[in-house]
């Protein structure tokens, strides 16, 4: 996901987003993220890795309720925009779980699983 696509600009007369950013425009180091169709999984994942970032201050995250698949993140920084350090957070996240995925199909990794395809 990124946060500078086309959906992110303009939410009129459109379908509701699958990111949603709410915060103050005055401060820029605080921001919420509503990620839509997300769970426990994204949320846990990307609160983790935020939290290893420099500059992050505070991040935090919440399902509000178990039948909404929506995730709120809280994202709170020491002075770097709150939306360059989710799209770092996310690359991250993202550079994460390719690293795992290339380590599960090499050839010695696990050979007595079967193999997805």
């Amino acid at each position: 996901i990124s946060l500078s696509a086309p959906i992110l600009k303009n939410k009129q007369n459109m379908p509701e987003a699958d990111l949603k950013i709410l915060g103050d425009q005055a401060d820029l180091t605080q921001r919420t993220y509503l990620f839509r169709d997300e769970d426990h999984t994204l949320g846990n994942s990307l609160r983790h890795v935020l939290m290893n970032n420099k500059d992050t201050e505070f991040c935090g995250y919440s399902v509000p309720h178990p039948s909404e698949s929506l995730v709120n993140i809280r994202l709170q920084t020491t002075g770097k925009p709150a939306d360059e350090v989710m799209e770092e957070g996310l690359t991250d996240l993202a550079n994460i779980c390719d690293s795992i995925k290339t380590q599960l199909m090499a050839k010695d990794a696990t050979p007595e699983w079967p193999r997805a395809t």
